[in-house]
């Protein structure tokens, strides 16, 4: 329950997109239907042009004509592709900027009390290193969150109607993907977390380091100083290497696994061809190259959701981090009076007050 509530809290810094942000990532949907339209036209085109070739008596403006129809569903996906960049790139930085707004503005109206909650190092860490991670999450998941389901789905929809044996196959190495990454993601969060902290605390050691230089000379201060940055910084880079660790595992797992499918799609179509009647032999092949094709489009958007997973945990701990800040109740009241008494005039009353 108290994990579903983190999350719930993360997503609600979503709530402040603006109506220009909502509808940029109206357009980015609108975009990207497209750009993966067209990119999944590819493989039908190559499977046409692979026909013609292997089949006698086709001329070569046939083939020329496919091509450029190619040529010009590329063009149209890189163009709608960088339409996306820059939509996403807006909403990101536009975001990152109201955030930074909220925070700053809450944290003017918390009293002394409220803010001792959280260090000086940690509010700054806050209002900069968590945005910025909230930041990169938009710029690089927004994008992959929004194509990946679709690419994938498009993709096992055009290979459903192909040979049973591919589809398996493609399905296993889905399946293979998706319990390494759920793996992966259990043990890298806890230590993201933990990231987090620790840079509060180099922020920490830090700052003491620089606002008190003239204390800790005249103290003959430099060595403990220095050891206690050192045991902070040693703390920060093993946690940091345990997390690169994990997250660097994944990466040639899913390169053999993509590997592995490619290989087991041509010794299968290998098979299928050589039991197959001479007159769909061709057909057979053809239908190799394109599902080739559409497989590895199936297992690259499972790839691209790779490196959503790798930033959400630390974007998830930011945010987290932020709505504690933005959540915090402020112990200064608002008074109700605007206009001071009638019969007082120019006084200032203590009851109860020490010096100390």
């Amino acid at each position: 329950e108290l994990i579903y509530k983190r999350e719930e809290n993360m997503f609600k810094l979503f709530k402040n997109l603006t109506k220009r942000d909502k509808l940029f990532i109206l357009l980015c949907v609108v975009f990207i239907l497209g750009q993966v339209g067209l990119e999944l036209k590819l493989p039908e085109y190559m499977e046409e042009i692979t026909l013609l070739v292997i089949r006698p008596g086709n001329e070569l403006s046939q083939i020329l004509d496919i091509g450029l129809k190619m040529v010009l569903a590329a063009l149209g996906s890189l163009g709608l592709s960088i339409a996306v960049a820059i939509l996403i790139a807006n909403i990101s930085t536009n975001f990152s900027a109201t955030l930074r707004d909220l925070i700053f503005n809450k944290v003017l109206s918390l009293s002394m009390e409220d803010t001792s909650n959280f260090s000086r190092a940690s509010l700054i860490t806050r209002s900069t290193n968590d945005i910025t991670q909230i930041q990169t999450f938009l710029v690089m998941g927004l994008q992959m969150i929004i194509r990946s389901p679709i690419m994938a789905t498009w993709a096992i929809f055009k290979i459903s109607n192909k040979q049973w044996a591919w589809t398996f196959s493609t399905i296993v190495a889905a399946v293979l993907m998706i319990v390494i990454i759920a793996l992966s993601m259990m043990i890298a969060i806890p230590k993201f977390k933990m990231r987090q902290k620790l840079t509060d605390r180099l922020n920490l050691v830090t700052r003491e380091n620089l606002t008190g230089i003239n204390v800790i000379r005249a103290y003959n201060a430099e060595a403990y100083q220095t050891e206690k940055f050192e045991v902070a910084n040693g703390d920060f880079t093993d946690t940091n290497i345990f997390v690169n660790r994990v997250m660097a595992i994944m990466h040639p797992a899913i390169f053999i696994i993509m590997n592995a499918l490619t290989l087991s799609i041509y010794w299968i179509g290998a098979f299928l061809i050589q039991n197959a009647g001479i007159n769909i032999q061709e057909v057979i092949f053809s239908e190799m190259i394109s599902f080739s094709t559409y497989a590895m489009q199936v297992i690259m958007s499972l790839l691209m959701l790779i490196v959503v997973f790798s930033v959400f945990p630390q974007a998830k701990v930011s945010g987290d981090r932020i709505n504690d800040v933005l959540n915090t109740k402020s112990n200064i009241i608002p008074g109700t009076h605007t206009e001071g008494m009638k019969e007082v005039r120019g006084e200032v009353e203590f009851r109860h007050v020490d010096f100390k």
